[in-house]
Parts: structure tokens; sequence; C-alpha cells
């Protein structure tokens, strides 16, 4: 059935396409294959603008602050009252994204209901703004950008509808499955954190209740939960590492080297991490081939992976500048990690480590 549906709308924009060209025939020449080709890329970037702007209209409609608003590179950020704009290359493949947060607390049944209007908004756009860009190509304006603006937006929303994950990332569709059978609680726990970072920063000051919940969640069987190691290993570290191994153990027995992703990256290296602060990095059979393991997607997790190889290998110093180049990928403002204070604060505690400790050996004997 999904895949029906893919070829039936596949197939209306070929026909559309082709219709509109017999309707409205245009003579070929290089003037008209330009216009065609500055459409087509107008219409891609125009297309993720209004659906981002359709998630942000939709998520202020239910009460939700802006945190940050992008497409492909260009980044506006909205902190502490303040608007910042960012030139950042994406990562996992977003050609945009439109990151919203309620500024409470909500029961997670009021919260559900507000997420499914507000992921709805963005594929609504673009499903609506090309239907009127379609109507406007065939009888009132007969240009082709309105006719390629229509079709790539009908594309880009009801594509976007469809539950599909790639390179870590959900679309649209794939989040309102997951909130319509309330198979959600790894993402509602994911707004409830980014309420209480609102509130509070640092997260060394949160709530142990809400970092039990978070320990809770690691262990169930959601392969999303891995993402909230990090968050635990940044309330733990560096004086209870201990806590992170114990409860990444069984996490990581269960990774599939041969098929890592971004999830499976942040377990292993949030794990490995925790050995080092141990002290029992160099010793722990397997964490070689573990750290081999993790995909280059995220720059500053490839840094620590490779701060940490090089550490296993007696070379602190290198290490210590890889946790450096880490620290300077964060930058001012990072896709993943936002602001990054916390990620910041980790790397410079692993840096002053390190030029205290050159191997464990020594350190410990």
């Amino acid at each position: 059935m999904k895949n029906l549906s893919a070829f039936l709308v596949g197939g209306l924009i070929g026909f559309l396409a082709v219709l509109y060209y017999i309707i409205y025939p245009e003579p070929w020449s290089i003037r008209s294959a330009a216009v065609v080709i500055v459409s087509l890329f107008a219409s891609i970037f125009l297309g993720i603008l209004l659906h981002e702007m359709g998630h942000f209209i939709a998520g202020r409609g239910q009460g939700m602050q802006l945190l940050n608003l992008s497409v492909g590179p260009f980044v506006i950020e909205r902190y502490k009252g303040k608007l910042y704009f960012h030139l950042v290359p994406s990562v996992l493949g977003y050609l945009g994204r439109a990151m919203m947060v309620f500024p409470e607390q909500l029961d997670k049944h009021i919260m559900r209901k507000k997420l499914i209007r507000y992921v709805y908004g963005g594929p609504i756009t673009n499903i609506v703004l090309g239907a009127l860009s379609l109507a406007l190509a065939f009888f009132t304006w007969h240009e082709p950008f309105f006719l390629i603006f229509g079709l790539l937006n009908i594309l880009l929303g009801t594509m976007n509808l469809k539950p599909a994950m790639a390179s870590s990332v959900m679309t649209d569709g794939l989040v309102l499955q997951k909130l319509k059978t309330k198979q959600d609680t790894v993402m509602l726990t994911g707004y409830a954190m980014a309420t209480k970072s609102l509130q509070v920063e640092d997260v060394k000051e949160w709530s142990p209740a809400f970092i039990q919940k978070l320990e809770l969640l690691v262990q169930s069987d959601d392969p999303m939960s891995k993402i909230y190691l990090q968050t635990i290993g940044y309330y733990y570290f560096p004086n209870e590492a201990s806590r992170v191994t114990a409860l990444a153990q069984p996490v990581i027995d269960k990774l599939d080297v041969n098929k890592p992703d971004y999830y499976a990256d942040m377990a292993a290296i949030t794990f490995a991490t925790a050995l080092l602060f141990e002290g029992k990095l160099t010793s722990y059979l397997g964490v070689e081939a573990l750290l081999q393991s993790i995909s280059k997607v995220d720059k500053v997790i490839d840094f620590k992976r490779q701060a940490l190889q090089l550490y296993r290998h007696g070379d602190a110093d290198g290490a210590i500048q890889k946790l450096h180049e880490a620290h300077n990928a964060l930058g001012k403002w990072h896709p993943l990690y936002l602001r990054g204070e916390m990620e910041k604060r980790l790397l410079l505690n692993l840096i002053k480590m390190l030029e205290n400790r050159p191997n464990e050996a020594t350190y410990f004997n």
C-alpha cells in the first residue's frame, strides 16, 4: 500500500507536468532551460523554508517556543529571548528543521495532541501551497515556476508524510505514526527534557528523579533511547562514571557494530568515555572494535573517538589535541548540540584529566 501511494503520487506529478506542456507548449531554448533550472533550485529552497515555517506557525499555535529554525546551512536561533543567525552545515541529512519546545511541562496526553498538530503543520503547508501554485500555473499565471514550485511542494509534503527513517532522521510521517500509536515515550521524554533545559541549563542541577526516568528509558527496547546516555553522562561524569558504565553495558552488548547509526555512536562514545574516567579504557576487552565501529556522521563524536584511540596507544598529547578539535567543532552553535555547554564542559574535563594522567597505569599505580 505504501509503495502504491508513492507510485500514485509520482504518476500524478508526471501527468500534471506533461499535461501542462501540452496545454501551454513552450519552445525550448537556452533561456527556457535556464528558467526551469533556476525555478527548480528556488522551489527546493522555498519548499523547505515553507515546510519549516509551517511547523513553526503550527507550533506557535500550540504554545511552543522556537529554539532554532534552519534551511540548509542557514540557521535562526532563539536564545534567552534574543535572535541569532548562524551559518552552519547541516548534519544527519537534515535539509531543514524547526526545533521548538514547550515553555512548561505538560501532561503527556496534552503534549501528544499538541505535537501531532505541530508536526502536521509542515507537510500540510507544502501540500496546500503546492495545490494553489498548480492552480495558478494552469488557470491564471502560466509560468513554469508555478508548475515546478507546485509539483515539488506536493512531492515534499506527501513524501514527508510517509513513515520512514533515513540516516537516523525520522520523517514527519514516522513521528506522527509513533504519536498516534502511543509508541512515543522516548519522543515525549525528549520534549520534556528540552523544557527542563530551557528552565535549568546545567544538567547536573536536574532532579535525580528525572535522571532516573532517563535511566529506565535507556533500559527499554526503543533503539532511540540510547541517545539519553549522553545526558546521563553529563549528569554523572566524572565522579560517578561507574554508574554510566553499568547502565550502558547492556546497551553496548546489543549493538550491531556492522550497522552503526547516530544513536549507536552516541551510546558507544559515552560508554568508552565512562571507561576512561574509570581508568579501564585500555584494559576493557573489545573497546577497540567498539571505537572502530563509530561512524563519522558527527565530527564531535569522531574526534572523541580518535582521542580515545590515541590515548589507548599511549599518545596522551595526540588525544588532547583531538579533544581540542572536538571542542572547536562545536563552535558557537551546533545542529546537534546547540550551544553545547555541557559537551564543552565534558571535553574540558577530559582534557584536564589527560593532562594530569599521561596513561592509566601511572595514574592508578
